[in-house]
């Protein structure tokens, strides 16, 4: 069987994971400590995830790299490669926002990759330069959900119904668009919009990636 290397919480991970599910491909997830660089490293040369062993001893790196593949894997190909302008510039716009709320949740939630001290030790380390003290972002929760809810009613007004797909039609824009709702799921005091929400859920349904909803901090 396939096997994909990943954390579950990474974004990109994501994105490599919806593929399976989407085109119902059966692929087995092995999660990495955060802080393991030797096991990427040894596959890849570099650390980074998702990976992918489509045959043994043969990987393959880059999340939208294993989505195309896969997708052509199994005929017909399913992904429409056009993304939206106003959705790209949103997301790129409100990367580090959702990640001031995402990251410091991440190391405390009951996730494989951070199992271990060092793990969550070396990711904050990392991460810290690109969204300073997590300590200071969770006592910014407040006023961090005030400015993403702003956001998710802007995301909200993009949807002119409630719609399992972005567009209408699977596309680039889902597996951006799914991944970083995923990381939002897991602050709990954040509410989705409507059809932000059922988008969100349908999505989750159709590429059987949970939501984090269950074990939101």
């Amino acid at each position: 069987m396939i096997r994909l290397y990943i954390y579950d919480h990474c974004p990109y991970c994501v994105k490599a994971r919806m593929i399976f599910g989407l085109k119902q491909i059966p692929v087995k997830l092995k999660s990495l400590l955060n802080d393991d660089e030797k096991t990427p490293v040894s596959m890849i040369g570099v650390k980074m995830v998702p990976i992918l062993e489509y045959k043994k001893g043969a990987f393959m790196p880059e999340s939208l790299d294993i989505v195309s593949y896969i997708d052509k894997s199994k005929a017909p190909a399913q992904v429409n490669k056009k993304t939206s302008k106003n959705l790209s510039r949103w997301l790129d716009k409100n990367s580090l926002l959702c990640y001031k709320l995402a990251m410091p949740r991440w190391v405390h939630a009951d996730l494989e990759e951070f199992k271990t001290q060092k793990a969550k030790d070396y990711f904050i380390n990392k991460k810290s330069a690109y969204i300073g003290s997590f300590e200071n972002c969770l006592k910014e929760t407040e006023q961090l959900i005030q400015q993403m809810t702003k956001e998710l009613d802007t995301l909200e007004s993009f949807f002119k119904k409630k719609q399992s797909f972005f567009t209408g039609v699977l596309s680039w824009d889902d597996f951006h668009l799914f991944a970083f709702l995923r990381s939002l799921s897991l602050v709990k005091s954040l509410t989705f919009p409507p059809k932000v929400k059922f988008y969100s859920e349908r999505m989750s349904q159709k590429s059987q990636v949970p939501l984090h909803h269950s074990i939101a901090l």
